[in-house]
């Protein structure tokens, strides 16, 4: 992978992270009680960490939940990875000479395309459960 590669599917990648945060946020304003755009802006100050946790509360409460344990927990990961997206991933490889042609490059790029495929993924199955209980 060339830099320029990796820089667009860096920036997907960003994007889906704030695509899944936003709809969950609307996901947990849709299953709470009360006025939904009253709840969809209490949530504006909670961070990705925050609102999957309150989420996976909510979502349990009543024995039928929409999302399993499973998908909880790599919403839990996710959270990680967003992290590691967002503040790290540069550090291990652009203080190395020729970076570009290093195994740390590399190792970046391959992760970040696993993470990039996944994130793609579980963005749509997000955004589709938002879709659903917005009809509902």
């Amino acid at each position: 992978m060339n830099y320029d590669t990796f820089t667009f599917l860096h920036s997907e990648t960003i994007k889906y992270c704030q695509l899944i945060e936003g709809d969950l946020k609307w996901i947990y304003s849709f299953l709470h009680i009360g006025d939904i755009y009253q709840t969809r802006d209490s949530l504006d100050s909670f961070g990705f960490g925050q609102i999957v946790k309150k989420l996976k509360q909510l979502d349990n409460s009543d024995g039928d939940p929409e999302l399993n344990a499973s998908d909880y927990n790599f919403l839990g990961q996710m959270a990680q990875k967003r992290n590691y997206w967002c503040h790290e991933c540069y550090r291990d490889f652009v203080y190395i000479n020729n970076w570009e042609y290093s195994s740390e490059f590399a190792k970046v790029c391959n992760k970040l395309q696993r993470d990039h495929d996944k994130l793609l993924i579980v963005c749509r199955n997000v955004e589709n459960l938002k879709l659903k209980l917005n009809r509902d």
